[in-house]
């Protein structure tokens, strides 16, 4: 694989600071404005002389179990936010890497992909039901001594960019470096990937 290195150069990933933003912006305005209407709709109903005590109390408990979970998940997913250090993402010709400032924190490289077992081809799409489409492919996890099944996506906690544009990128590298592996006609269809 070396020996392409000079024709296939790293894309790093660009971030996106003002979409990040605007996410953060939204994600803080709906967790405050559910506080704020868990704790109206609260106040209401303690307010009102038709509700009976034992309904006033059921709401008290169901409201302060419902504020502590949430809470304690929000907090939960800013400390893990605090914990991603992630700076980059970078494919290259060795595959598709996350940086923490110069170190590879983790790694799908093109030489652990494997065929896929199960179906017609080793490079396609999720379905999209339960999860976004992303590209999959199938590598062999050293540690568990198995192949599975990976999704390529971003572990970042900022927008990228130019998202498409590496996993399009990482397409070409498989293309180049793995060209025993198949890849479904709805992969190119879906990146508008031209291949001959």
């Amino acid at each position: 694989m070396d020996i392409h290195n000079n024709e296939f150069q790293p894309k790093y990933s660009e971030k996106s600071e003002s979409v990040t933003f605007m996410v953060k912006i939204v994600v803080y305005m709906l967790f405050t404005i559910t506080i704020i209407a868990i704790s109206v709709f609260t106040i209401a109903t303690l307010s009102s002389n038709k509700i009976n005590f034992l309904i006033k109390f059921s709401t008290v408990v169901v409201v302060i179990l419902l504020l502590f979970f949430l809470i304690r998940t929000f907090l939960q997913q800013l400390s893990e936010n605090k914990n991603n250090k992630i700076t980059h993402v970078v494919v290259d010709s060795n595959g598709f890497h996350h940086f923490q400032n110069l170190e590879i924190v983790k790694s799908i490289t093109f030489d652990l992909l494997r065929p896929n077992p199960d179906k017609k081809y080793d490079i396609d799409l999720s379905d999209g039901d339960d999860v976004p489409i992303d590209l999959l492919v199938h590598y062999y996890n050293a540690t568990l001594n198995q192949i599975e099944c990976k999704a390529i996506t971003f572990a970042t906690t900022f927008s990228i960019k130019n998202g498409r544009e590496l996993k399009v990128y990482f397409i070409q590298g498989i293309i180049r470096f793995r060209p025993d592996l198949s890849i479904s006609p709805g992969v190119f269809d879906f990146f508008s990937f031209k291949h001959e």
